[in-house]
């Protein structure tokens, strides 16, 4: 057995191995990769083995997959379509104003599907690939000052792999509005609006799934259902899934933390180690209240 010690002595050509990613439960190294055959790349007690056949290098499966043999830079099968569809909603603070939500929603598009619309980094208005749905759904919320094409990185990369990702705008808190998005009298509006246009997209979205003449009828499971943000998207989650007993899985992305939430459903955390935007003490906090299945993803040299 010969273990992967660098890119150039990883590769698995000519070996007749395969590059098995290594995933442990506990320990100060909890990623590893060696190159062994298939049939030796099994879990054990404590932690579970990939064979990542695909995979030249070690490196890949380290640095890419955590030992899942999927690469995140790389679609999934489907391509990724997207369409706009403009909902509208009362205000809370002030009923008698209306909220246009121009909503952005990436889903699961016929493989080979374009042109590629590269502001959205979607096929605009393709047909919905309805073979392997219905799908899971994803909200995302943007950060203070954002708009929902913030994470495009992100976003419509889910879509290629069989999610609905629905991003809706939070009127008042865009970066469109700058500088003033950001004054005090901005940020206190946008944590009482943003909950409910969350909710408002959601109910909406079910509704289409319901709908016969909607391009998502039939489209969603409302048995899956998540909520992810950034930043002030991350408050957004921990509120939302609080409110709505429908959201089954938490994503909050470098979350700024209202109050001492405790995530009672499944939740992955991420934060960047010399992020000066939000209190690092208060995700790990926050974490620790959790219930599990929860994990969390501390990212080293990063910020915000």
């Amino acid at each position: 057995m010969r273990r992967a010690r660098a890119v150039n002595r990883g590769a698995i050509c000519g070996s007749g191995d395969a590059a098995c990613g290594r995933v442990r439960a506990t320990g100060r190294k909890p990623i590893s990769c060696r190159l062994r055959p298939d049939s030796r790349c099994t879990d054990g007690a404590h932690f579970a083995q990939h064979a990542c056949g695909g995979q030249t290098y070690c490196a890949d499966v380290v640095d890419w997959t955590a030992g899942t043999c999927v690469d995140p830079r790389t679609d999934g099968p489907f391509a990724a379509g997207v369409r706009v569809i403009t909902f509208t909603k009362p205000s809370v603070v002030d009923p008698s104003q209306q909220r246009t939500l121009d909503t952005v929603i990436w889903y699961p598009a016929p493989p080979g599907s374009g042109p590629l619309d590269t502001t959205y980094a979607g096929v605009r208005d393709a047909p919905l690939d309805g073979s392997r749905g219905p799908y899971p759904l994803l909200v995302f919320s943007h950060g203070s000052c954002g708009y929902p094409l913030q994470s495009t990185f992100f976003t419509p990369l889910l879509a290629t792999y069989g999610f609905v990702v629905v991003a809706p705008p939070h009127p008042g808190n865009m970066l469109a509005e700058y500088p003033s998005c950001s004054s005090p009298q901005a940020i206190a509006s946008s944590a009482q609006e943003r909950p409910q246009d969350i909710i408002y997209v959601l109910d909406q979205m079910l509704a289409a799934n319901g709908d016969a003449a909607s391009p998502f009828f039939g489209a969603i499971d409302p048995a899956r259902l998540g909520m992810s943000g950034h930043s002030f998207g991350g408050y957004t989650t921990y509120r939302d899934v609080a409110l709505d007993a429908r959201f089954k899985i938490a994503m909050p992305l470098a979350p700024a933390v209202p109050g001492s939430p405790a995530l009672t459903i499944p939740s992955l955390n991420m934060i960047g180690q010399i992020d000066t935007y939000v209190s690092i003490p208060a995700v790990r906090t926050a974490y620790a209240n959790a219930s599990p299945p929860k994990f969390l993803v501390e990212i080293p040299n990063t910020g915000h």
